[in-house]
């Protein structure tokens, strides 16, 4: 339901028996947008945001997801609205993600891991 939560929410479902499915946990967001037109693949969900941009996901453990790195694709816009990323292409074996913003283009990303 619209308005029902602050933040960006995404649902983990147990679809394993599909007439009898079981929500096993909830992410939520740090910011208030529409989560929408999620992808899977190796182990991660890339998801659009609307105004809060690309969000990944780690879903190694799929009952307990954590952010694993982000892009903002319009940072002058905050709050809810339907503006901003609207898709994404995480399915190339280059590792190449592209993002989709209704105002700002096609963005072209590569995944980069921190060295600490």
């Amino acid at each position: 339901m619209r308005g029902s939560v602050e933040t960006t929410r995404t649902l983990v479902w147990d679809l394993t028996d599909l007439e009898d499915p079981i929500l096993i946990n909830e992410f939520m967001g740090s910011m208030p947008a529409s989560a929408h037109n999620l992808y899977l693949k190796d182990g991660f969900a890339y998801q659009a945001n609307y105004r809060y941009g690309l969000h990944v996901l780690d879903i190694s453990d799929p009952e307990n997801p954590v952010e694993a790195g982000f892009f903002d694709t319009s940072p002058y816009q905050d709050g809810a609205g339907f503006s901003g990323a609207w898709s994404t292409y995480p399915f190339f074996e280059s590792g190449t993600v592209l993002v989709t913003s209704l105002q700002e283009g096609l963005f072209i990303l590569k995944k980069r891991t921190q060295a600490f």
